[in-house]
């Protein structure tokens, strides 16, 4: 079950750090490498678990418009996040499906087939690795040597 950590303790801080970066994302999208952008998409997490925290009601309405607008971008580029940053392809997600911003390509909280199935074909050859059969023995040498 995924759980977002903040950074901060005070919700007020950790929103004013996360709208940052999720400004930054959002503003700069098509500069971004694959794990550059899920590195700063995390910080929708914290505006929202901010926002939870808070309570709407309590939050400036200039930042829930601004949340609002820069929500909008990003869907907006879903294609491109899809298509041809491929960002959705290999990652494996266990945010709940509220964090739509995860779910952009209409996946699920378990990842697409391909990232299961990598996932899963890793286990499988780290299980059958072999195992040394004989102890090798170490032998010091000198410097002079």
């Amino acid at each position: 079950m995924y759980v977002y950590e903040p950074d901060f303790e005070d919700p007020k801080e950790e929103l004013e750090i996360c709208m940052n970066f999720y400004r930054k994302l959002v503003k700069q999208l098509h500069i971004w490498d694959l794990m550059e952008f899920v590195n700063y998409l995390s910080a929708r997490d914290g505006v929202e678990w901010a926002l939870e925290q808070l309570g709407r009601d309590n939050v400036d309405l200039d930042v829930l418009v601004e949340i609002e607008e820069l929500d909008a971008k990003l869907r907006a580029n879903a294609n491109y996040l899809v298509d041809e940053l491929e960002l959705y392809k290999h990652i494996w997600r266990d945010e709940p499906e509220e964090y739509w911003w995860w779910y952009l390509d209409g996946g699920k909280p378990d990842g697409p087939l391909e990232a299961r199935e990598v996932i899963g074909e890793t286990w499988k050859v780290a299980e059958a690795a072999p195992v040394a059969e004989e102890r090798v023995s170490y032998e010091a040498q000198s410097r002079d040597e």
